[in-house]
């Protein structure tokens, strides 16, 4: 039993997580194991997974770190097959690998817009599409980490909010052809966020750290979503700070 859990459990249950290194990941792979399911953590850099599983091993809890670019559809399924491996058929994929890069579209190049879809929305289709055909037929769930720039749109963020407004799109129809076959698909779309993503974004605005909220809040909102065994859903969850402008 991994220390400090709380008494709503998802033991038995099976979990993978992408950008599990840092940030929301992070957190993400840390509540789940929380609740006693096992994890596979997911991200480019072994020297972090490598961190954020052995913590969560000297917690109690149970986590595999595995290297996998969302952007490879040959080490996406090489990953899936890793942690099925180990623990078991996945129930649980939370999709959170992202990029975001700050400037203007008049200079943005296509390389560099490129390199932000590819991730926040290939990536993210790449995953989704594998996890499905996985579940197919029995009960799953996917989490899909958003953004509220995926509702708006920010000066120097063009790709990020591109890729996030279809990031919104994919998981409408992610939830209607995942519900015949048993899959719940949720989205969750948190504001501003301390982590070293949004690092850059942060100092060009000069906030209020205290305005932004943290990963391990975001990582609550993911864990709700697990919860949820019921014949009620939540298709999306949007998060901002209770001090912040509501409906923003």
């Amino acid at each position: 039993m991994c220390a400090g859990r709380d008494t709503v459990s998802l033991t038995g249950k099976v979990a993978l997580v992408t950008g599990g290194g840092r940030g929301i990941g992070r957190a993400a792979a840390t509540a789940l194991a929380a609740r006693n399911a096992a994890v596979g953590v997911l991200a480019r850099t072994r020297e972090e997974l490598e961190a954020v599983a052995q913590a969560i091993r000297a917690g109690g809890g149970r986590a595999i770190p595995v290297v996998c670019d969302v952007r490879s559809e040959e080490q996406v399924a090489a990953a899936f097959d890793a942690v099925e491996q180990e623990f078991g058929p996945v129930d649980i994929v939370v999709n959170n690998a992202g990029a975001l890069m700050l400037k203007p579209l008049t200079e943005t190049g296509l390389d560099e817009w490129r390199s932000i879809l590819d991730v926040n929305l290939t990536g993210a289709f790449i995953v989704a599409r594998e996890a499905m055909r996985r579940m197919a037929h029995r009960p799953g769930r996917i989490i899909n980490v958003g953004s509220l720039a995926g509702r708006r749109g920010y000066p120097e963020q063009g790709a990020y909010c591109a890729s996030k407004h279809g990031l919104v799109g994919l998981t409408k129809v992610m939830a209607i052809e995942g519900q015949p076959l048993g899959i719940r698909v949720h989205l969750v779309s948190p504001g501003g966020v301390l982590t070293d993503l949004s690092a850059d974004l942060r100092a060009s605005r000069n906030d209020d750290p205290s305005l932004w909220m943290t990963p391990e809040e975001v990582a609550d909102a993911i864990v709700f979503c697990c919860l949820q065994e019921g014949a009620a859903v939540s298709d999306e969850v949007c998060l901002r700070r209770f001090d912040s402008e509501p409906w923003r």
